[in-house]
C-alpha cells in the first residue's frame, strides 16, 4: 500500500495518538509518513484540514490508522467547533485490518465513556446501534468516513453510503467522542485540534 493516503471522508468516536498539526495552505498535511490532502469538498464548499493524527493500540502502538478534522473554518476550540452550525467531516484511513468486533468494541468503549452516566439523549440509541450495524469491519486502505451536518450525519465506507441519520444530536454525539470531554485518548483531542505538543 502506498503511504500517500487517496482523500476520502469520515467522523467517529475512535481515539487517535502521535503529533498533529494544522495543514499549510496548498500542501498535503503529514504525520509518521502518511498524508491527508489539506482540504475536503462537500456539498459547494471546500472544507479545510484542522488537524491529523495516528490512532495507535497496545503498548506496542499498533497503527490503526490516520484520520483528520475538516472544518469549513479552523479552529482550536473543541466547544466552538461542536456547537457551530457548519459541516464538520472525520476522514480516517485503515493502516491494520480491523474485524466489525473490533470496530464494535471501539464503538462501545465510547459509548461507555461518553454516555455512561446519562449524557446521551436515550432517543439516540435506536440509530446507534443501527450505525454499530451498518459499519463493516476495515483491511488495509479502506476508509470510513463521517459526514456531520444540521441535517444528521452520514457515514460511508469506501465512498459509498452505508447509513445515514436525520439525527443532529447524533451526529454531535459521534464528533464529542474525537474532541469532546471525554476522547479515548488526549492525544485524539490534541491531534485533531491542531494542539498537539503545545
Amino acid at each position: 500500500m502506498t503511504r500517500k493516503l487517496a482523500m476520502l471522508a469520515l467522523c467517529g468516536v475512535l481515539g487517535l495518538a502521535g503529533a498533529g498539526g494544522l495543514a499549510e495552505p496548498g500542501r498535503a498535511a503529514s504525520i509518521s509518513g502518511y498524508s491527508l490532502p489539506d482540504t475536503y469538498p462537500l456539498a459547494g464548499q471546500t472544507l479545510a484540514l484542522n488537524g491529523l493524527g495516528i490512532r495507535t493500540l497496545t503498548i506496542l502502538r499498533v497503527k490503526v490508522y490516520v484520520a483528520g478534522l475538516y472544518l469549513a473554518q479552523k479552529s482550536r476550540d473543541a466547544r466552538a467547533i461542536l456547537a457551530s452550525p457548519g459541516p464538520k467531516v472525520v476522514m480516517m484511513q485503515f493502516l491494520h485490518t480491523a474485524s466489525k468486533a473490533d470496530i464494535e468494541k471501539q464503538y462501545r468503549e465510547g459509548e461507555a465513556k461518553n454516555c455512561g452516566h446519562g449524557e446521551c439523549a436515550p432517543s439516540d440509541k435506536g440509530d446507534f446501534e443501527r450505525l454499530i450495524a451498518a459499519t463493516p469491519g476495515a483491511a488495509v486502505g479502506d476508509t470510513l468516513t463521517y459526514v456531520c451536518t444540521q441535517r444528521g450525519l452520514r457515514v460511508l465506507f469506501n465512498t459509498k453510503q452505508v447509513a445515514e441519520f436525520a439525527n443532529p444530536d447524533l451526529a454531535t454525539r459521534i464528533l464529542a467522542g474525537f474532541i469532546g470531554a471525554n476522547p479515548p485518548s488526549d492525544d485524539l483531542k490534541a491531534s485533531l485540534l491542531g494542539t498537539a505538543g503545545q
